[in-house]
């Protein structure tokens, strides 16, 4: 017999305005043609703080405000890579976000994806050497790490996407990097790899001149406030703020825009029956280290259980596939997922799996249960993304629709359930998961370099979330 469906009438309004709805696309318009990057410390960041502001006020949200915090902001300089033999010459490079000002050199070595393996397979040449590796596999940090872990002088990181040009991505992780790290493109690193095989050692200088500066940026917050329980929040939030070299429409936009039409669509029509209080947040900093998601975290207090649930929805407009969810190792929620599935009429699909890499991780450090929208389907890697070329073309609006829906009702259903599968992580489990968890291999790898560096003060930032 099929699951009768209690939000039958508030579903097919919600679904219906969406499926009609301009407003999204206008507003990733916006914030990326007229406000560029919004990367942090820029003008964008700023406009772009103030419209999201202005959104959740015309949608009705209660409590809506800026919450301001200061950091050390990076700023962009010149950057060059010079073949110093067996050839004199320069090549296009940029520096990577949190790169440090500097001159280094070497001779280049390869270590393919960066990889363990890959690195011990070279361990004998790494010292003092620039080594390159190409994107896609693991994460950039994991092999950046590993380069200081070996006594590298630099990091080169090649996209192994042909014709996208060089690719960005932080190497510093809140705080001033190690050693220099610049992005070059496919081009550029399959030249470095056929002088290599033709010559034997190639030797490069990297020079940078990037600077660093007291910056102010902004979470932008509202709220729709339950009506039975309003202390207990379900947080949804995605960052804005994109690198500075692209517009980052997919990446993070098509999410951020996935977040205020939730929010718009829940005002109109939900709001009077919402049991508890769902807080829509606009992160910053996030493509940098999770500058804005750790300063929330902080700011709950020490208090947590009112906290039902964090949905971190970066990205979640993405195109090529279907949506799912993403829990992050959280298998007793999966339930009451595919119970709401099943009354929405939908077929979702459910993972498991945790990182370090986006918004979703400080609250995870605070023992608070989290999850995102994924697209099931979609090719491994970035493709454009985190190059000059993820741009309003490449969004879909069919995507971002398909996303929005799926957040709205589900979140309806998270709000108004008397109880959930879940519970608040204790320190020790939390601990457990980033020793064990093979998707937080980036969290050990930083802590042994930590360990090998000796530089305390690089984990105050991050440990006084975990406290």
């Amino acid at each position: 017999m099929p699951t009768t469906n209690p939000y039958l009438e508030l579903d097919q309004k919600i679904v219906g305005d969406i499926y009609t709805s301009t407003e999204p696309m206008a507003l990733l318009t916006t914030l990326c043609d007229d406000f560029g990057s919004r990367f942090g410390g820029t003008e964008g960041a700023s406009l772009a703080a103030d419209l999201l502001e202005e959104k959740f006020a015309s949608y009705g949200l209660a409590n809506v405000h800026k919450d301001a915090y200061d950091y050390d902001g990076w700023y962009r300089g010149e950057a060059a890579l010079e073949i110093l033999s067996p050839v004199e010459r320069e090549v296009p490079c940029i520096s990577l976000p949190y790169c440090p000002a500097a001159e280094v050199e070497g001779d280049l070595v390869f270590v393919d994806e960066g990889i363990e393996k890959d690195f011990e397979k070279e361990k004998g040449r790494l010292a003092e050497s620039i080594v390159i590796s190409r994107s896609g596999g693991i994460h950039r940090m994991e092999k950046y790490d590993r380069a200081i872990l070996y006594d590298a002088n630099g990091f080169i990181f090649q996209n192994h996407y042909p014709g996208y040009g060089a690719v960005t991505g932080t190497v510093g992780w809140n705080h001033e990097a190690v050693i220099p790290g610049i992005g070059v493109s496919y081009e550029t690193g399959e030249f470095l790899h056929r002088l290599s095989r033709q010559n034997g050692a190639v030797r490069v200088r990297i020079k940078t001149t990037d600077e660093y500066r007291p910056t102010t940026a902004w979470n932008i917050v509202g709220e729709l406030r339950g009506k039975t329980h309003p202390d207990e929040v379900i947080i949804v939030g995605c960052h804005y703020d994109g690198h500075d070299i692209t517009q980052g429409a997919n990446d993070p936009l098509s999410g951020m825009v996935v977040v205020t039409e939730m929010a718009r669509v829940l005002s109109a029509y939900a709001k009077d029956g919402l049991a508890r209080t769902v807080r829509f947040i606009a992160w910053s900093n996030e493509e940098v280290g999770l500058f804005g998601a750790y300063h929330d975290a902080q700011g709950l207090g020490d208090n947590l259980a009112h906290v039902r649930f964090v949905w971190n929805l970066d990205s979640a407009g993405n195109p090529g596939g279907r949506k799912g969810i993403q829990l992050h190792r959280l298998p007793d929620f999966e339930s009451f997922i595919e119970n709401a599935a099943e009354e929405m009429g939908q077929d979702i699909a459910v993972g498991q799996g945790i990182s370090c890499y986006s918004d979703h991780y400080p609250y995870f450090l605070r023992g608070l249960p989290t999850g995102s929208i994924t697209t099931v389907g979609r090719p491994p890697g970035r493709g454009f993304g985190h190059t000059a070329f993820d741009t309003v073309d490449k969004t879909d609006v069919m995507s971002i629709r398909e996303a929005a829906a799926l957040g709205a009702r589900l979140v309806i259903r998270q709000l108004n359930a008397e109880s959930l599968p879940l519970e608040l992580r204790d320190a020790e489990e939390v601990e457990r998961l980033l020793k064990e968890d093979s998707g937080l291999e980036q969290h050990r790898l930083r802590e042994a370099v930590y360990e090998k560096l000796g530089k305390e003060n690089l984990r105050q930032y991050c440990d006084a979330v975990r406290k």
